[in-house]
């Protein structure tokens, strides 16, 4: 039988890695990764209460009502279309578009590690997310994942969520 030129897939980095169940290994990143799942369900209620401020019902119905749109993405693209229309000479229409884009873009990364195959190597001291899309040979394919990354990217989520609440008198939609 003929030998195969078909190249065999290989990792990208020298140790091989291993599929994670949970973090034990790393408790400052399973607790980053927990105040990330808070600081998102802040992100939501704040872009459900712009829905709110844009179309002038009340939070309750604009929360029943929004939540039935599956995704950060969809409800984002659905609110600033809203915007777009929205007659107002109270607000800044245009900032809270800028505002809502903003925050909208960090969806990708929180997406990227919630739906990532988390593994670690064997000795457990790198955690890696896979991105199976990736070519076997790219740099991309492996993305390290630290605690500090995390905790940045709420620090993040959090100041474009205050700047959009702001924006939109969240404090007079509180009641």
């Amino acid at each position: 039988m003929p030998k195969s030129t078909k190249k065999t897939p290989k990792f990208i980095s020298s140790p091989p890695y291993n599929a994670l169940e949970d973090l034990a290994h790393d408790p400052k990143l399973a607790e980053a990764l927990g105040n990330m799942v808070v600081t998102w369900a802040y992100a939501e209620t704040v872009l459900f209460s712009t829905f709110a401020r844009v179309t002038g019902i009340g939070l309750n119905m604009a929360m029943e009502s929004i939540a039935r749109i599956p995704t950060f993405e969809s409800r984002a693209k659905f609110i600033l279309a809203l915007v777009n229309q929205w007659e107002t000479d109270k607000f800044d229409r245009d900032a809270i578009a800028t505002a809502v884009e903003k925050l909208a873009k960090k969806a990708g990364t929180r997406n990227h590690w919630v739906h990532g195959d988390w593994c670690a190597n064997r000795a457990k001291t790198a955690t890696v997310i896979f991105d199976h899309r990736q070519p076997h040979d790219s740099p991309k394919r492996t993305k390290p994942v630290k605690a500090h990354d995390v905790a940045d990217h709420c620090k993040a989520v959090k100041n474009r969520a205050a700047e959009l609440a702001a924006l939109i008198k969240w404090d007079e939609l509180q009641g």
